[in-house]
């Protein structure tokens, strides 16, 4: 019997339930599934292991959300030692494809900076910007900066508010008071889309106050997601979250995005079967 080793964190702090939705879906489909903490991952005489058990023997490996921050680089070195064929998300898709980093052709425009004067140069050009961290998730530390009215010493207060590390400016769009489409995809092949509307907030992330709704993909929007989708299972990341406004991508999450919970309310099933179903066969095909 094949078995996954799905590798998750402290179940009192997730946001979604994947970790108990993915589970059920691979062992109705006929596979054993033993969940373990991020930090149980250890180097035995050389070889990588699980406690007692070498990672080889495991027929796929999911790392669900990065974990603990100071075990973080450690565990993607030991893991990278392994094929990235045993992953569902390997770890170089985890360190490169997460986030707001790398697609920056689909987005508005937008300037990443840890210097407060070139982010205040960047939000007073004209015209309405959004300053968020762009490691940054659940909508934290986001602000909407309108016709360039903040000063430098609020712009270092927002830096240094969110790490002292880097911040997106990203022009505003709109669009986003019609909501943003959150589009699951998994080996490939999108799964189901609903619509993340906004709340009283400045962003449309549930966790952070927004409202689901049922949603839909245009044929212009489909055109975006689509290849996306092929590119991340082709770079490794065989389940990911895609956000749009409009046509503009927002954000791609391969670490642990949620999705299947809210689609699971919003329509009265799981998709977790068909997550599992699509992996199984883009694994079958690489």
């Amino acid at each position: 019997m094949p078995e996954l080793l799905l590798l998750v964190g402290d179940a009192t702090k997730a946001r979604n339930d994947n970790h108990e939705r993915l589970p059920v879906a691979f062992r109705a489909v006929g596979w054993q599934v033993r969940v373990a903490d991020h930090d149980h991952l250890e180097i035995r005489a050389g070889t990588l292991c699980l406690d007692e058990t070498p990672l080889q023997s495991f027929d796929l490996i999911w790392p669900l959300g990065f974990g603990r921050l100071i075990t973080w680089l450690d565990r993607m070195q030991m893991l990278s030692s392994l094929p990235a064929r045993q992953f569902v998300v390997s770890p170089g898709a985890l360190v490169w494809l997460h986030g707001k980093h790398r697609w920056h052709s689909l987005m508005p425009e937008t300037h990443i900076s840890s210097n407060p004067r070139r982010l205040h140069e960047v939000v007073t050009s004209g015209g309405d910007w959004v300053l968020k961290p762009p490691a940054g998730s659940y909508g934290r530390d986001v602000r909407i900066v309108k016709n360039g009215a903040i000063g430098p010493e609020d712009v270092q207060a927002h830096l240094r508010a969110s790490g002292d590390g880097y911040l997106m400016a990203q022009r505003f769009l709109p669009g986003v008071a019609d909501g943003e489409q959150r589009t699951l995809v998994a080996g490939s092949r999108i799964i189901a889309t609903y619509t993340r509307l906004p709340g009283d907030g400045p962003t449309s992330n549930l966790a952070a106050g927004g409202r689901p709704a049922k949603g839909t993909l245009s044929e212009r929007q489909r055109a975006v997601v689509e290849p996306l989708a092929g590119e991340l299972a082709d770079l490794g990341a065989g389940f990911a979250a895609i956000d749009l406004v409009g046509e503009q991508l927002m954000e791609v999450n391969v670490a642990n995005p949620g999705g299947l919970g809210t689609l699971a309310e919003l329509e009265s099933g799981d998709h977790a079967a068909a997550v599992v179903t699509a992996i199984l066969r883009w694994q079958a095909g690489r």
